[in-house]
């Protein structure tokens, strides 16, 4: 299935860019039916730690404020990886990634919390090692964003599973222990306090001692979250310490090869849901027994820069455990035999966050990043509700109220954002400040490579998150799967318009109407949606009223929702609201957040004219917090 969608998207592809696919497409290898295991005299056992938000904080990545012996111990054992990247910088779509080897935008499984259904031959990884005869557990945190049956996937997932459970001894493992005690919550000091209580105080770290990113404003609260931080961290050290204990003492650390990785980066605002380095660099330790090694792989104290993404990690183990990789993934191995070429870029993508909206894009080579902002009319640093909860995120907001924040912070508040962000890593690693509009030749090079790229990466993987949540989830009722819209006989076709009408809504361009105008006849309301949003962000959107009263009528409540938005947005309030409120009394959970997300962004008046409506809402999804917050704004909190 995968090499006749790649047929079908090159033609697409080279005829836009110019660009060959397949120098960029991972090696794969076919599978039939059962995975096909190579021959080995002893098979591995693997062991995973994972852990939450923690960036690259730790002593052996440099930080010199870091308390991590058992880890540092790790790296000085085996290799440390430098450039290891998740594809989004929250925990959902980042472990539904790892866990199909598959971007989550190629699934519609990008959004946080989905409910997104597998097509049929994409399958979890673990599944293939227990059909070649491994034990797998899971101890607990799983978080996909999809439908999927536990055992399927593994022997055991459980607060209560590991390696130690399995009845035959000889039996080869595949064990994952997900500690979850940095997750961003526990920075907060009321999480913090149950976490160190048993942290002796000469372990705990000095708010005083901290040196603050540029990228937040340096106050002594920043400073005691950042402590606050590291002392989980230090906490989460010491677990991982015993989990290494346990195989020394069941006489298994020449037998087992461990990897160490964080899902993505730290707590604070700019860092997890974002997909810059500070939400996407994690790190990554593996020790790999010398019987296991490949060459030079895993030789003690080394460092390893190659460019890995998280989707690398399930095609490793099956790697290292003689499975083949199936074809549909796009991860690649990058340990053990007949390694592929190391990757060139890393790939990154932020949609809906909670209850917020968004769709950002992003590619990265050695050096350099390159963000697509495809919904630039909304702030970097939405509303989250839970993720307000954050002191630094307080400071921030506090801070730009009274005029005190610094324009490094300041920028991430900016409405419209720039359509595209390029950063130098090398001189900027902080990613503060943006090249993109710079006059520089070379410069400007750069930009061309990486926007090129990110449209051959989306069109490659079919990025259904392109369409928008609501009209998505409704036609994949009717497909069986969201992954399946784009993979039809008129997929790549619909694929390339939609791209092309989102990157005009995101350049804002007044010279480019005629264009949104005439996609707002479109025959796919995903086109006409994005027709409507661009028109609306228009500095003479006034001159399109005509049309957008017309497409308050139109046959799709996705559609209709923003039409009326959009008139709202032009001073007839009263217009809007009849319309939007309608669509809060409907059936789907996705049209109903669609119209609270507009109502919301409309402001105070709007919300008081939907009271009755929006009181209504179901408070437990994130409609409802989109409720709340609206009631909070029109003072009924």
């Amino acid at each position: 299935m995968r090499c006749f969608v790649a047929v079908l998207l090159a033609t697409v592809v080279v005829a836009v860019t110019g660009i060959e696919l397949s120098a960029a497409m991972p090696a794969v290898q076919p599978t039939g039916g059962q995975p096909r295991v190579q021959p080995t005299a002893a098979r591995p056992n693997i062991l995973w730690i994972s852990c939450e938000d923690i960036s690259s904080h730790l002593g052996c990545y440099g930080d010199p404020n870091a308390t991590t012996p058992n880890l540092d111990k790790l790296a000085d054992e085996g290799v440390r990886y430098t450039n290891a990247f998740t594809c989004h910088g929250v925990c959902a779509p980042s472990r539904t990634g790892i866990i199909t080897g598959m971007y989550p935008i190629g699934l519609g499984a990008n959004h946080m919390r989905s409910r997104a259904q597998l097509p049929d031959h994409v399958k979890c990884f673990p599944e293939s090692l227990r059909a070649a005869g491994y034990y797998c557990t899971n101890n607990s945190k799983t978080d996909y964003n999809f439908n999927w049956k536990q055992s399927d996937v593994w022997d055991e997932s459980s607060n209560k599973a590991h390696w130690k459970n399995r009845r035959n001894p000889d039996q080869p493992f595949f064990a994952v222990f997900n500690l979850t005690m940095t997750h961003e919550s526990k920075i907060w000091p009321s999480g913090w306090e149950g976490v160190v209580k048993g942290l002796p105080e000469s372990e705990r770290h000095d708010p005083d001692s901290i040196k603050v990113p540029e990228l937040y404003p340096d106050t002594p609260e920043v400073r005691a979250a950042h402590a606050r931080l590291l002392d989980i961290i230090t906490v989460m050290d010491k677990t991982a310490g015993g989990l290494l204990q346990e195989l020394d003492e069941a006489g298994l650390r020449d037998d087992t090869i461990v990897i160490f990785w964080s899902d993505h980066g730290n707590g604070f605002a700019r860092a997890k849901r974002w997909i810059y380095d500070t939400g996407t660099h994690v790190p990554m330790i593996a020790r790999i027994p010398e019987k296991f090694r490949s060459g030079s792989q895993g030789t003690p104290g080394s460092v390893d820069s190659q460019l890995i993404n998280l989707i690398d990690l399930g095609p490793t183990v099956l790697n290292l455990a003689g499975v083949s990789v199936p074809d549909n993934m796009f991860g690649r191995p990058f340990l053990g035999e007949n390694l592929p070429s190391p990757r060139r870029y890393i790939y990154g993508a932020r949609d809906r966050v909670d209850e917020r909206v968004d769709l950002v894009r992003s590619v990265r080579d050695e050096r350099y990043r390159y963000v697509r902002n495809l919904m630039p009319w909304r702030p970097a640093l939405q509303h989250i509700e839970y993720s307000e909860r954050s002191v630094v995120r307080q400071e921030m907001r506090r801070m730009l109220a009274d005029g005190t924040l610094h324009r490094e912070s300041a920028q991430f508040f900016d409405v419209p954002r720039p359509a595209e962000e390029l950063y130098d890593l090398q001189n900027d690693p902080w990613e503060v400040r943006n090249l993109a509009s710079s006059d520089d030749a070379e410069i400007q090079k750069t930009l061309v490579r990486l926007r090129a790229e990110c449209d051959r990466w989306q069109l490659e993987v079919a990025d259904a998150h392109l369409i928008p949540e609501a009209i998505l989830d409704a036609e994949a009722e009717k497909a069986g799967s969201r992954w399946a819209l784009l993979h039809d006989g008129n997929g790549p076709q619909r694929l390339q318009r939609l791209l092309d009408v989102a990157k005009t809504v995101g350049r804002q361009d007044p010279a480019e109407a005629a264009k949104l105008v005439t996609a707002s006849a479109d025959g796919d309301p995903a086109v006409r949606w994005w027709a409507l949003n661009g028109l609306r962000q228009l500095s003479d959107s006034g001159s399109h009223a005509d049309l957008f009263e017309k497409l308050t009528g139109d046959p799709d409540p996705a559609v209709r929702i923003v039409a009326a938005a959009a008139l709202g947005k032009l001073g007839r309030v009263d217009d809007a609201v009849n319309v939007i409120q309608k669509e809060l009394k409907g059936t789907s959970d996705f049209v109903r957040h669609a119209a609270m997300v507009e109502l919301d962004e409309l402001g105070v008046e709007a919300v008081r004219k939907a009271l009755p409506a929006i009181r209504e809402i179901p408070q437990n999804d994130y409609a409802g917090r989109l409720a709340a917050h609206a009631l909070e704004m029109a003072g009924e909190n």
